[in-house]
């Protein structure tokens, strides 16, 4: 062999010498150096970390009993990750078929929808949202657009093209098939399915589902059947528009709640307690670590965090007496629709009532009931059908056609009527124009103003002498007027306003404010209507300029115009049709206060308006002598360690001085009202304290329509020497005050553990006893 063959075996060996060096020790420096770290990242290839839900803590009244809670239910999931080597629309249309079969509803909060003709538009408006502006929708609109990058002025038909494209989806489906993948495609999207985390699909799948599943586990990788906790409230209708419900948050909802660490994916509360107790309510989720093989499917469990629930909210709510307040009131009503006609004939139509019953001396709500109510448990899983939520949500007239989610013991504002009378009494003492002895003569008609008193109206009899018990007892209409007139209207809405009246409860829901007749709010009213008048921008329809409505005025504040001079001033303003200045005028003289207003306004009718829960405060007030307290539905929240988290105390909001004489001159009244005589009288027959209370029977409308139309109210509290409870009764086009009594009755039976001889089976004979319907 020559020297330069050698030469060139000898650097063959060495390049062969050397490689193989490099690669054993690169081997030793990957297996024993770097073994470990290797190992752990292969294994994280099949670890999959899973969020534990926390069941959401309990809501129970008073003695522990639940109002809402949880139960377990089956979740559907879909992990990307695991469906990564087959085609994930195919998957996805294959869970979406076995769903859909199964009438399992899926998450979809894609705002594309199809007509009946196939043709895709947009819908922003989440499906229990109802008067979303056109300004918040186009917002949302902008917003996704953006978020997604389709081009600002993308038509809806032009975002399907984009999305099928982006998604990968064949023409070839059915377009409803095609807009179900796009959902879930844009659900996973949304919800971040690059971070190895399984996206909820679907919620409370039944046993037949999750068997159609498993069965298939080989043609669905990447779907996992998770166990969760789902809201629960055991007594559906009951308390419904004060618990709320739970629900998929809003756009808005998630910029707030994503700050606070929530999830897309996670439920939130929708109004009423859920909503206001959210940040107690929400538990802390855990965490499991499991392994996994390549289809997806569960290996083994490894770590894993336990959530921990969120807190039990104790109410002052006695669940027991909530279900009396909330039957009473339905069976009442259903009697009066039966048994109880209008002016022509007709039965009234009674199917619209609230009740609140609180504590006197703690501001404690004992009951808050609300009827017609819903089932929250529709909205429990997120995805609530949407005919039922239409229905709910519809825009309606709510006074008339009865609202199941508006919360008519805190939002509905109604004429008070004669529950009213006792706010006139106090400051009628109050202020010295009468006292507790004198004693006015009802002639029937009061000569300043005509006005009769009731039960000259219907019967063509007088009441004679009455002090202000009397008056309160009988409901003396001509007392009240005569009393109005000797102070004024400001001097009543004073007391009003003292009393808690057009303020806030403090209630842990949405209130709304009642009005106070006064000078000013009729004035501001009519006003305003003047202003509607006004053409600008916005309203170019209007019908006089800003310079013509500063005039007109300028015109009022003067007080002294005629017919002919304010239509001369009109003219000289550029105001020259006939119609339009009656019209003016008309809303000028509106603005006038008169004895008539006041007068009316003595009775709790005129422009007074309040809700239930108002008059509860206002009475609950007046009874324990003063003090306004807050009224409450929170008792205390307690950990799930059972440490005392938030405990409410009795807060009192404000105090008035009323001397005792007073006020036992208006329980007097009141005792008599539920006594024989008195226009509670039929109710309370036979009752086995002495109690106190008022009806009230608000007119409005005209004198041939009004029964109609009448709120009927009634307040009463018990016992009569130490006031425990006030209950607060309203029935909507109820006829008479009188007939609500029997709610009160059959409260305070409950409330007392007395059996109630006269209810149920005897409340229409007893209803027709009475003839004072005030």
């Amino acid at each position: 062999m020559s020297e330069s063959l050698k030469k060139r075996f000898n650097i063959f060996g060495w390049v062969i010498a050397i490689m193989l060096v490099t690669l054993v020790g690169r081997l030793v420096y990957l297996q024993l150096i770097k073994g470990d770290y290797y190992k752990q990242q292969s294994l994280g290839n099949a670890i999959r970390s899973i969020t534990i839900t926390a069941p959401r803590g309990d809501i129970v009244d008073r003695n522990g009993i639940k109002l809402a809670t949880n139960r377990p239910s089956y979740s559907i999931e879909l992990l990307r990750s695991d469906a990564k080597n087959v085609n994930l629309n195919d998957v996805i249309l294959r869970l979406l078929n076995i769903l859909n079969n199964n009438g399992i509803k899926y998450k979809d909060d894609l705002p594309i929808y199809l007509d009946n003709k196939n043709m895709p538009y947009f819908n922003f408006q989440n499906p229990d949202e109802s008067n979303v502006s056109q300004t918040v929708l186009k917002q949302r609109e902008v917003q996704w657009k953006k978020n997604n990058n389709i081009p600002k002025n993308a038509t809806a038909y032009e975002t399907w093209e984009i999305l099928i494209n982006k998604f990968k989806i064949s023409k070839e489906l059915p377009p409803q098939d095609i807009r179900g993948i796009m959902a879930i495609q844009q659900l996973m999207l949304e919800q971040g399915y690059t971070q190895y985390k399984p996206v909820e699909i679907a919620t409370d799948a039944n046993q037949q589902t999750v068997a159609q599943i498993e069965e298939n586990h080989l043609d669905l990788p990447g779907v996992i059947i998770d166990v969760k906790p789902i809201r629960l409230y055991p007594f559906k209708t009951l308390l419904s528009q004060t618990l709320g419900y739970i629900g998929r948050m809003t756009a808005e909802e998630w910029k707030k709640y994503s700050k606070e660490g929530y999830q897309i994916t996670d439920l939130v509360g929708h109004y009423g307690l859920e909503s206001y107790l959210e940040k107690y309510l929400r538990g802390t989720d855990g965490k499991q670590q499991v392994e996994v093989d390549n289809y997806g499917r569960l290996i083994k469990k490894l770590d894993e965090v336990s959530p921990k629930p969120g807190n039990t909210v104790y109410l002052t709510i006695d669940e027991k007496l909530q279900q009396v307040a909330e039957e009473s009131l339905e069976r009442t009503m259903e009697n009066i629709r039966k048994t109880k006609r209008g002016p022509h004939g007709e039965y009234l139509p009674a199917n619209i009532g609230a009740v609140v019953v609180t504590d006197i001396n703690t501001g404690e709500i004992l009951a808050l009931a609300s009827v017609p109510g819903y089932d929250p448990n529709i909205f429990a899983s997120g995805n609530p059908p949407s005919s039922i939520v239409n229905e709910l949500f519809k825009t309606r007239n709510a006074t008339v056609d009865p609202s199941p989610i508006f919360n008519y013991a805190t939002q509905g504002a109604a004429p008070p009527g004669s529950t009213f009378k006792m706010v006139t009494a106090l400051a009628a003492l109050e202020s010295g124009v009468t006292t507790v002895n004198e004693r006015y003569v009802d002639t029937g008609i009061y000569a300043p103003t005509g006005q009769e008193n009731w039960l000259y109206g219907e019967y063509g009899r007088t009441q004679g002498a009455v002090n202000v018990s009397d008056a309160i007892k009988y409901s003396t209409d001509t007392y009240f007027y005569e009393m109005g007139r000797r102070m004024g209207i400001d001097k009543i809405a004073e007391y009003a306003h003292m009393l808690g009246l057009d303020q806030k409860t403090g209630i842990e829901l949405y209130e709304t404010t009642g009005t106070i007749s006064s000078k000013k709010f009729k004035r501001d009213y009519n006003l305003s209507i003047l202003k509607s008048m006004v053409k600008s921008e916005s309203n170019p329809e209007g019908k006089i300029t800003q310079e013509q409505y500063d005039k007109i005025v300028s015109l009022i504040d003067k007080g002294n115009f005629s017919d002919y001079s304010t239509f001369l001033e009109l003219k000289k303003m550029g105001i020259t049709d006939s119609k339009l200045q009656m019209t003016i005028w008309q809303l000028m003289d509106a603005t006038k206060w008169t004895l008539v207003d006041t007068t009316n306004a003595s009775i709790g009718q005129g422009s007074n308006q309040f809700t239930p829960i108002e008059i509860a405060s206002y009475l609950s007030t007046l009874l324990n002598g003063g003090t306004r307290y807050r009224l409450h539905l929170v008792d205390k929240i307690i950990s799930p360690d059972g440490k005392i988290v938030k405990d409410e105390k009795p807060d009192v909001l404000d105090k008035i001085n009323i001397p005792q004489k007073y006020l036992d001159a208006i329980k007097l009244g009141m005792k008599g009202a539920t006594e024989e005589g008195g226009t509670a009288s039929a109710a309370f027959q036979g009752f086995p304290i002495p109690v106190g209370g008022k009806t009230g029977t608000a007119e409005v409308g005209s004198h041939g329509t009004k029964v109609m139309q009448n709120y009927a109210w009634f307040v009463g509290f018990a016992p009569y020497d130490k006031p425990q409870i006030l209950v607060t009764a309203l029935i909507y086009q109820g006829g008479s005050g009188a007939y609500t009594a029997q709610v009160g009755r059959d409260i305070m039976d409950a409330y007392f553990g007395f059996t109630n001889s006269n209810n149920k089976t005897q409340t229409n004979n007893q209803q027709s006893k009475t003839t004072n319907n005030h």
